[in-house]
């Protein structure tokens, strides 16, 4: 594909989210219309640093966006471990799309990079969901049953549990299927530990 054509395809993409997503707030559709200006004028440095900065904020489009590029190596150079973790990040927030990246790269990337990998998302998730942020909550909840090692219902019920009381009213469901795969015993120990990590949220929001 011819550099043209790979910039068309990285404006219409970034174009078709801006105009169809009215669930994002205003600022968050300025920021991409940012970045759709920067590639529409060729200022590629500019766009990449912009997506980066909306990647590391958590912004799923951003990310799926940052990913293809990633993976492309169009404008800039390819990187697949970053595309990886960029699109499985956006995987858990909630964009399907970001499966066809991850499908490209699971023959690229050999199993013990992407348990590595993996391990990274686990980090950069659980830091922005104890510094208050709703959709990282979500995303490490699932991280737990999608990318841990092995599935682990204790702490994806832990983590939908803060969902929860927090107002994310999708993520009940979850939470109370969770629980059939928890021993009684156990279960109110993490129901503690849910307690400890919503007052610490609680408290750096407030």
């Amino acid at each position: 594909m011819k550099m043209s054509n790979i910039i068309h395809f990285f404006l219409l993409t970034l174009y078709l989210i801006i105009i169809s997503n009215n669930s994002y707030s205003n600022n968050h559709n300025n920021n991409l219309e940012n970045v759709y200006e920067h590639l529409r004028n060729k200022q590629f440095t500019e766009a990449i640093n912009r997506l980066k900065d909306l990647s590391e904020k958590n912004k799923p489009e951003a990310q799926l966006l940052y990913a293809k590029i990633l993976y492309s190596g169009e404008i800039t150079t390819q990187d697949f471990e970053m595309s990886y973790f960029w699109a499985n990040t956006s995987k858990l927030g909630g964009l399907k799309k970001s499966l066809n990246i991850i499908n490209k790269l699971n023959d690229l990337i050999d199993e013990e990079n992407k348990l590595k990998i993996n391990e990274k998302i686990k980090i950069f998730l659980n830091k922005s969901a104890l510094a208050g942020d709703k959709l990282a909550i979500v995303q490490i909840a699932k991280w737990n049953l999608e990318l841990s090692p092995e599935q682990n219902f204790e702490n994806a019920y832990k983590w939908y549990n803060i969902a929860v009381a927090l107002g994310i009213k999708s993520a009940k469901i979850k939470r109370d299927e969770m629980i059939e795969n928890i021993e009684k015993q156990r279960l109110f120990e993490i129901q503690k530990e849910s307690i400890k990590i919503f007052n610490k949220i609680n408290n750096l929001g407030g």
